[in-house]
């Protein structure tokens, strides 16, 4: 199974040149929603189980605190190879490719990086559907149900003049109220490898899977950065490296592509790329 990275032509000549992919920042990208849909869906589930307002408020403002923790860096692929509006919207209104990569090697590459002192990524499908979506939050939204009604969000109480109990038993009950707090955030990290899949089903013609990696903002973690021509975005390279099958077995080239095939092929051969097929877009669009 081959799935597709669209690009630019520059793009396209940068991974090729040098054996090399970049997983860039997500939360970043175009879509303003890239790592919220997790927050809404819990509020949605939420809802449906009868919680009051103030706690699902509370639960949304935790899972906003997750991308406050965490960015989602990210490589961008299609299970299609000629799609009009991936041409139009990745690969430079048509003047780029589509590069047919492995998902057998990508998936050994990503087992390559795994107990390494490097941070590695992993390849996921992308899931548009909302009754899958839920699906997957589920059990952790269950675990995270069982904190909220053993207290997570009860106020603290104080001691005082006018207050019934005794201040042991206020410092216990105080005790238990952080203890299931603290239990319901540290669950909330199992959505951290979820985040940057979960996509609004108007993408799904996309038939999207990615590779991501994750960044971690408030800690030493390492990454690069490069400049676009609006900001300064976080990334991490990683080589296409020899693992025994072919990284690349196609290319396809865009309706705007000018580039004789002959020139791609020989461009692939010089690089190190061989048995690659190349093609031209059957997509009429100029």
């Amino acid at each position: 199974m081959n799935l597709y990275h669209y690009c630019s032509t520059e793009s396209f000549h940068k991974i090729i040149s040098n054996k090399e992919i970049w997983l860039t920042s997500l939360s970043l990208s175009n879509d303003s929603m890239e790592g919220q849909l997790v927050k809404k869906l819990l509020g949605e589930m939420a809802k449906k189980d009868g919680l009051d307002e103030e706690h699902i408020k509370k639960l949304q403002e935790a899972a906003a605190n997750i991308n406050i923790l965490i960015d989602g860096l990210g490589f961008c692929l299609s299970e299609k190879k000629d799609i009009l509006s991936q041409w139009r919207g990745y690969a430079n209104d048509a003047y780029g490719f589509s590069i047919g990569f492995s998902k057998e090697y990508l998936d050994l590459l990503a087992a390559s990086y795994r107990g390494g002192k490097v941070s590695g990524f992993a390849l996921d499908k992308v899931i548009y559907e909302p009754t899958d979506q839920e699906q997957v939050i589920q059990p952790t939204y269950e675990k995270i149900k069982e904190f909220i009604n053993k207290g997570a969000f009860k106020p603290y109480s104080h001691s005082g003049l006018l207050s019934p109990k005794a201040d042991e038993q206020i410092e216990k009950e105080n005790d238990e109220i952080k203890k299931q707090h603290h239990s319901l955030y540290t669950t909330m990290l199992f959505f951290i490898n979820k985040l940057f899949l979960l996509k609004s089903k108007a993408f799904e013609e996309e038939f999207e899977w990615r590779l991501i990696s994750v960044f971690v903002k408030v800690a030493n973690d390492t990454c690069s950065f490069y400049a676009s021509s609006d900001k300064i975005k976080p990334y991490r390279s990683f080589k296409l490296a020899e693992l025994g099958i072919n990284p690349i077995n196609e290319i396809v080239m865009g309706p705007k592509n000018n580039t004789p095939t002959y020139v791609v092929e020989s461009f692939l051969k010089q690089s190190g790329f061989k048995y690659v097929k190349v093609s031209c877009s059957g997509a009429s669009y100029r």
